[in-house]
């Protein structure tokens, strides 16, 4: 039986019945085959086995809400950090502020997100200062608060133009306001002459550090005994070294104030609540043999002592706590 041919430009099969179908010769393989590409393409997807509903359509459709969050995160400039060439002027000016923050002249304060920040402030986010120095050309924000390219120098010698909307978020979410400079003011205790008939003086406030010679606690930077007394605060502590509230050993009397109408629980209760996370834990044996661990003591600076006391005799301390990493007071808002 004699071999087929194929005519024209078609060339014959091998003996081994192998295609010997050039690479030019490519789109001619459905004569080959007897078979209309075309046409079979399109009954396969004309095949009901493939035909979908607009329900299960739908499941390939990106939601409104992530197509938002699409076009957010392809912003077109976003903020960075670059070297402030003129940060000498500034590294002073956060060293005071550092300072009054520890000497009670300022504190920190948790902002809400309708607050707005203001130029010339200082703000800390993720526990690093920054001056908001300017704020460009203004704009509203989505939650009709102003907004625009910022300045902002950040204690670590740096400078950015962050948004002040990105920057509001970060100081409510994760940061604090700085008050502004507190004038300084002498604090008022009472003496006899500001006594009237309605007055009760109800005893002293004192403050104290210890003599001991324990190692754990003579090496206690900034410890102090905080309470209050019906008597004079030397009376109250001439049997120190026998006491264990007092550590069992002598103390130096810092500082003392009369006070009156002050009802000695409530004073307790608000140190003990404004101080708790910088209590200091430590266990005496008295002259029995038996153990204490006095309440009373605290790691604090001097300064934010004073400034607390201040507050508790104006009745100005709600709503304020103690940041131990900043060693200043924070003023937390109450929402309503």
């Amino acid at each position: 039986m004699d071999r087929p041919k194929w005519t024209g430009t078609e060339r014959e099969w091998d003996t081994e019945g192998k295609n010997d179908v050039g690479s030019d010769d490519l789109f001619k393989t459905e004569r080959f085959c007897g078979m209309n590409i075309d046409k079979e393409l399109e009954d396969i997807f004309d095949d009901p086995l493939l035909e979908i509903s607009n329900r299960e359509a739908e499941l390939f459709d990106i939601p409104k809400d992530m197509r938002r969050a699409m076009k957010k995160n392809k912003a077109e400039y976003v903020a960075q950090h670059k070297l402030c060439e003129n940060f000498d002027e500034y590294r002073p000016l956060f060293r005071q502020v550092h300072q009054d923050l520890r000497h009670g002249k300022r504190s920190l304060i948790k902002i809400s997100k309708t607050i707005n920040l203001l130029p010339g402030h200082y703000y800390i986010v993720d526990g690093q200062m920054l001056l908001l120095e300017m704020i460009g050309e203004k704009k509203q924000s989505s939650n009709s608060l102003p907004d625009g390219r910022t300045r902002c120098i950040y204690e670590n010698g740096t400078e950015s133009d962050i948004l002040l909307q990105t920057l509001r978020k970060n100081v409510v979410s994760n940061g604090y306001a700085v008050t502004e400079l507190q004038e300084e003011s002498e604090a008022k205790f009472f003496t006899n002459a500001d006594l009237t008939e309605s007055d009760k003086v109800t005893g002293y406030i004192y403050v104290l550090s210890s003599l001991s010679d324990n190692p754990d606690i003579k090496s206690q930077k900034d410890l102090y005994k905080i309470g209050f007394s019906t008597k004079t605060v030397e009376e109250r502590v001439a049997n120190a070294a026998h006491e264990p509230t007092y550590l069992m050993a002598p103390v130096r009397i810092v500082a003392s104030y009369k006070v009156v109408n002050l009802n000695s629980q409530k004073f307790e209760d608000l140190i003990h609540q404004i101080l708790k996370n910088v209590q200091f834990h430590v266990t005496v044996v008295d002259e029995k043999g038996i153990s204490h661990e006095p309440k009373e003591w605290f790691v604090v600076p001097l300064d934010v002592v004073n400034v607390i006391i201040k507050k508790v005799m104006d009745d100005s301390i709600a709503g304020y706590a103690y940041n131990s990493e900043m060693q200043c007071l924070e003023k937390r808002i109450v929402k309503k």
